[in-house]
């Protein structure tokens, strides 16, 4: 939020709107890529990318897919209501915007946040769906930032949207989909809600053209879908998909009793090669 991304951005282009896109992009890809380092430096692994012969996982967060390409005003574009203005570079500038956002994101809340939570609360059916909640009220909440822009009550609506998103790439991760293909799925949910928006120069349509019945209706029946399935394939999940990558707490309270074993070991075979010895 504080990071001046603008002077980034200045140096590709003059145009204010590519600079800001590109600039806010960049860096965080640049934070994203030191979250990453500082995750591996903490010792979480497996939590990246699917795991050899868990390809289905994949399958898993095909649902999660849906409700971010769902995003897209779909009606109001079919209808006319809603334009695409923007040209070629336009797009692609604020698709590397929301895939640097989409990675940073991703890998703090899901990539660190959620294993070291998950870790805490354990992997059964209880402590997984409070790790969900935990972790994604934390992400949800984290939008209220938003607010030093000026109050709006969109901050509000972001916040709660936020926490479901969050939850259900949460649930993408607990099952192995690995944090890297929740980024994009991120990305394409921020790219797709927001393609019509006339400060990006990108395209234009009225509040109440993009959201008539028909896309209320829509989205209505894909959210409740995507509820009711995230739900169900969390309670089902078996424990093991996590236990590859949760971190837990107890781990660095057994290092002192696995010390004191292996000096116990050591003293026992010194003295017997002392006593083999004259």
């Amino acid at each position: 939020m504080l990071f001046p991304y603008e002077w980034l951005g200045d140096l590709i282009t003059y145009d204010r709107m590519l600079a800001n896109m590109l600039g806010l992009g960049l860096v965080r890809i640049v934070f994203a890529a030191v979250m990453f380092v500082l995750a591996l430096q903490m010792g979480i692994r497996k939590v990246w990318f699917v795991q050899k012969g868990e390809w289905k996982a994949l399958l898993f967060a095909i649902p999660a897919l849906v409700v971010a390409v769902n995003n897209l005003p779909i009606v109001a574009i079919a209808n006319g209501t809603a334009h695409l203005t923007g040209g070629s570079v336009y797009f692609l500038a604020f698709a590397v915007e929301c895939l640097g956002v989409g990675l940073f994101e991703e890998i703090a809340f899901r990539g660190v946040i959620f294993p070291f939570v998950l870790g805490k609360t354990g992997t059964g059916k209880k402590g997984r769906f409070v790790a969900v909640i935990v972790s994604s009220g934390m992400f949800g909440l984290l939008h209220l930032v938003n607010l030093l822009g000026g109050f709006s009550g969109g901050v509000f609506l972001q916040v709660g949207y936020s926490f479901l998103i969050g939850s259900m790439l949460a649930v993408c991760t607990f099952r192995g989909a690995g944090v890297f293909s929740c980024a994009l799925v991120h990305a394409a949910f921020n790219y797709c809600g927001n393609i019509i928006s006339s400060e990006r120069g990108l395209g234009f349509g009225a509040f109440s053209d993009v959201w008539c019945w028909q896309e209320v209706l829509l989205t209505a029946v894909v959210g409740v879908a995507a509820i009711v399935y995230f739900v169900i394939l969390l309670y089902r999940s078996k424990a093991d998909v996590a236990e590859k990558f949760a971190v837990y707490p107890h781990n660095e309270m057994q290092l002192p009793e696995k010390a004191s074993a292996d000096d116990a070991k050591s003293s026992a075979q010194a003295q017997e090669d002392g006593g083999k010895n004259p």
